[in-house]
């Protein structure tokens, strides 16, 4: 991924020093070459500690190889270009490291001895990274726009996401079952309910046989549940109450806890967040997007063409 400045800040943590010996191997395998960037050798030994250094990722070989070498590409094509980190970039950076961590400098000192490193290699770790950063910003940022044009459009293909509010305003009438109710007392609120709803005439005797009759929530407002989307109900309920008409009343449903009626009392239009509350997320959204579909461009293409890898069996 690119290192934004997000990124960058969310890396400053105690892994960043975290960097564990390198593997003992033979003899054999440390003078193994396992590729070559512009003739330069990478050994099976530099690529095992790489690995260890990165605490050995779930990753086929094959493709932490080809992260390693990428990761030359950029420090070769940063030294190139002139691109140079300077000591303070390297303090500030770790400054941060220390107060995210909670260290002084002779804790900050003792973790790195622990993980056998000291502080010269450390800060020549950190110096890659600054200039692969600086490379990227470089190379890349700087040719990455996002148009108002592409804002709208991005708004308008997405415009369910940005829905208000809406939905079915329901009404229930609810015949809860006695505790532990057997067959008999089942059939004889279903029966009840199917005598209730007979009497319903309008939706003003709806509101009215609710709260004479309903044992459920919003019965003395008539049986008034709220206004929902579809999907905000149980599946049972759901089903019924955005397949019937605004008036109608619904056949009696049988749940687990008893029978319900349910009338919709009618549809709430929904409204939708204004493109100008939102332009900055989606300009930043897609400025993301573009920006990481630019950097894979440019690391597949661009800057594999100004060199020469051969990765060796």
């Amino acid at each position: 991924m690119i290192p934004s400045a997000r990124m960058r800040a969310g890396a400053v943590t105690l892994f960043a020093i975290t960097v564990l010996a390198a593997p003992r191997l033979p003899a054999e395998e440390i003078n193994r070459i396992v590729a070559t960037v512009d003739g330069e050798p990478v050994t099976a030994f530099e690529f095992r500690a790489y690995l260890e250094d990165l605490g050995n990722p779930p990753q086929p070989e094959e493709v932490m190889l080809d992260s390693l070498i990428t990761e030359k590409l950029l420090t070769k094509e940063a030294a190139a270009k002139g691109i140079k980190v300077r000591d303070e970039d390297i303090d500030a950076y770790i400054e941060q490291v220390k107060t995210r961590n909670s260290l002084d400098d002779a804790g900050f000192e003792a973790a790195l001895i622990q993980q056998g490193m000291d502080i010269e290699s450390y800060r020549q770790r950190i110096r890659d990274e600054l200039l692969r950063s600086q490379l990227v910003n470089q190379e890349i940022r700087s040719r990455v726009n996002v148009s108002p044009e592409e804002v709208e459009r991005h708004y308008d293909a997405n415009r369910e996401e940005y829905r208000i509010g809406g939905g079915r305003t329901v009404r229930d009438i609810f015949f809860a079952f006695p505790p532990l109710a057997d067959v008999e007392e089942v059939e004889a609120v279903l029966q009840r309910a199917i005598e209730v709803r007979g009497k319903v005439g309008s939706r003003r005797s709806f509101r009215k046989l609710a709260e004479e009759y309903s044992d459920g929530p919003g019965a003395d407002q008539g049986g008034l549940l709220g206004t929902f989307e579809k999907g905000d109900m149980t599946d049972e309920l759901d089903a019924v109450v955005f397949s019937i008409e605004p008036g109608e009343v619904s056949e009696p449903i049988v749940t687990g806890d008893g029978v319900h009626l349910i009338m919709v009392e009618g549809d709430v239009e929904a409204s939708y967040q204004p493109i100008e509350e939102l332009e900055d997320d989606i300009r930043d959204r897609l400025y993301d997007q573009a920006l990481a579909e630019r950097y894979q461009d440019w690391l597949a293409e661009d800057l594999r063409e100004q060199h020469h890898v051969e990765v060796l069996n």
